[in-house]
């Protein structure tokens, strides 16, 4: 980021800031006059019960202004208590936050800035936000940057600068009062700081809602061609400078004149097109002396100086030089840069008329100045590096709430488009479904009866298929204790072995499980689906054996179904209990019955 060091004079700044740095540093200038001090009045803010609920708050700002700022402390908080109790008997939420502001401003005026200022600012804020009032929040965030850029709390001032423009754009930047006036004070906090580009932005904004007629365009467009000049365009500066002298012409504004020509004056010097600069800059360099801009004076002063010197008029360089030193004397504002330029100018004049030694003074006292003035201009660096910072995390956070804001207003929009789709479909179903109603109600009850009546069926289908496969387990011990027999007693294997062949043929088979698997899908649906997203890595011999335990079967029943002896089924049980995971409190069944 390039910092450039920004001269200029009080009169090309703009001078509602010079209204509020008054508004907010008076107690130092109010202790020097010799006013007798306001007392407490019970009917001071009576009148504005009457006035339009638009003109109460203006109103009663002029009445406080007028009376309650030179008041005691108790004095003016009795006074503003009385302002509070008519806002809540008006039930009027902007003026009830503007005492809040009223009372920010009493402290700041007599106390400079303080705790309470800043309290009383946030009451305001968090009164307006707390209920929906979204011009007022962004004019007493306004408000406080305001109060923080008067006394230098620069990082606060940008934060919210940048929350009052937020809320102003939501309210709609023509809905705003005054808002010309709300932009350039932050055009002049950020070109305070040679944020030129920003300064820009809302200068702009500043112009184009600017009423017709209104005194300040000149002001704002010259301004604009100040922040040209300071970033080196020197051709749109030179439109802006020129646009404002015309302005300035047609209303015969003899400083504003002066202001303006002075400025293109700076142009050609800084072009080096003497011959035009130096009958704008002596004009200039008159008529702040005129009226009194002796910061302005002497930057005019040492531009003709530099010009002498170029053109060789070394005598006349020596002439203005000492002037602009008599000038600087007496000058009470900070003319650090103009010393820094003068001591240069010195060193050089005598360079060129053979005082080394004078010249050698000069520029070691030009070398120390300028350093003194890279050192705070370092610091002026590093601020504006914080105030980016903030910005950029201010503007993301704004931006964040924004969207956020937007996400939420779109979810409303959309709910309650839906209600009024619903409303609308509703509606016009509504004669159809209800002549519908018995005849769906019919249908229902038909449709009930008829999946009772199949899964009635399909349990007892179940029910039967088990018991046949419950019979043949019968017929399956018989053939089992008759191979045994036959190879105890009479060593028949032939025999034995077409008795097991009988027997396996009873067992149950591939094609008797899908069988039995279908009749038990159509009473148990949910149950080999729950089975396989719970323990998926069960197989098909152990979905089997959970089958015929969620049929309640016994281990002999069970053994038989599936050809293997009693124990076989119990070891199957254990292995199932570990696959499952299953405790040892906990009974296999229980957790095959809640499948």
């Amino acid at each position: 980021m390039v910092v450039r060091r920004l001269n200029i004079n009080s009169a090309k700044l703009l001078y509602p800031v010079v209204v509020w740095m008054s508004f907010y540093l008076s107690p130092f200038i109010s202790q020097a006059q010799d006013i007798a001090t306001p007392i407490y009045h019970p009917n001071l803010f009576a009148s504005v019960k009457t006035l339009p609920d638009s003109d109460k708050v203006e109103a009663a700002r002029k009445l406080y202004k007028g009376n309650c700022r030179k008041m005691s402390e108790q004095d003016a908080l009795k006074s503003l208590g009385d302002l509070t109790a008519i806002a809540h008997d008006l039930n009027n939420l902007s003026l009830e936050c503007a005492v809040f502001d009223m009372k920010s401003d009493y402290y700041s005026v007599n106390r400079g800035y303080n705790n309470l200022s800043t309290s009383y600012f946030d009451k305001a804020i968090a009164l307006a936000d707390k209920n929906g009032l979204t011009l007022e929040k962004g004019i007493y965030q306004h408000r406080k940057a305001v109060y923080y850029f008067g006394y230098k709390r620069n990082t606060e001032a940008c934060r919210y600068f940048l929350l009052s423009e937020a809320n102003f754009r939501e309210v709609g930047f023509e809905k705003v009062p005054f808002v010309s006036k709300l932009f350039t004070e932050a055009a002049n906090f950020y070109y305070s700081l040679n944020d030129f580009e920003d300064a820009r932005y809302n200068l702009s904004l500043a112009l184009k809602y600017l009423k017709p007629g209104t005194g300040n365009r000149i002001n704002i467009i010259n301004t604009i061609g100040l922040t040209y000049r300071n970033d080196g365009h020197y051709t749109t500066a030179m439109r802006y400078f020129n646009d404002a002298l015309k302005l300035a012409t047609t209303q015969k504004d003899s400083v504003w004149i002066a202001i303006t020509s002075g400025n293109i004056g700076s142009i050609y010097f800084n072009l080096q097109q003497y011959d035009k600069a130096v009958p704008l800059i002596e004009t200039d360099y008159r008529q702040s002396l005129k009226y009194r801009q002796m910061q302005n004076s002497v930057i005019a002063l040492l531009r003709l100086v530099k010009i002498s010197i170029d053109r060789n008029q070394l005598k006349k360089a020596e002439l203005q030089l000492d002037t602009t030193d008599a000038i600087l004397l007496k000058t009470p504002e900070d003319v650090l840069g103009q010393r820094v330029k003068y001591y240069e100018l010195r060193a050089l004049l005598n360079d060129k008329l053979g005082n080394n030694k004078q010249a050698l003074i000069y520029r070691h006292q030009f070398e120390t100045a300028r350093d003194s003035v890279a050192r705070r201009d370092n610091i002026t660096a590093i601020e504006r590096v914080k105030l980016q910072w903030e910005m950029d995390r201010s503007r993301e956070e704004i931006k964040r709430i924004k969207t956020i804001a937007e996400n939420d207003a779109l979810k409303l929009d959309a709910i309650i488009l839906v209600l009024i789709l619903l409303i609308v479909i509703s509606a016009l179903i509504y004669n159809q479904k209800r002549i519908k109603a018995v005849k769906e109600k019919e249908l229902l009850a038909s449709e009930k009866l008829r999946v009772d009546e199949e899964l009635k069926n399909a349990t007892l289908a179940l029910h039967g298929y088990t018991e046949n496969l419950m019979r043949k387990n019968i017929l399956i011990d018989d053939f089992k204790a008759e191979i045994e027999k036959l190879q105890v007693k009479f060593n028949d294997k032939d025999g034995a072995d077409q008795l097991n062949k009988m027997m396996q043929a009873h067992i149950m088979t591939e094609e008797n499980w899908t069988d039995f698997k279908k009749l038990f899908n159509r009473v148990h649906s949910a149950f080999f689906y729950n089975l396989r997203n719970k323990y998926p890595h069960l197989s098909d011999t152990d979905t089997r054996l959970l089958a015929l335990i969620k049929l309640r079967l016994n281990n002999r029943e069970m053994a038989g179904m599936m050809g293997v002896t009693i124990d076989g089924i119990k070891k199957s049980k254990q292995r199932l209990r570990k696959k499952m995971d299953i405790a040892l409190d906990t009974e296999i069944e229980d957790i095959v019955n809640s499948i």
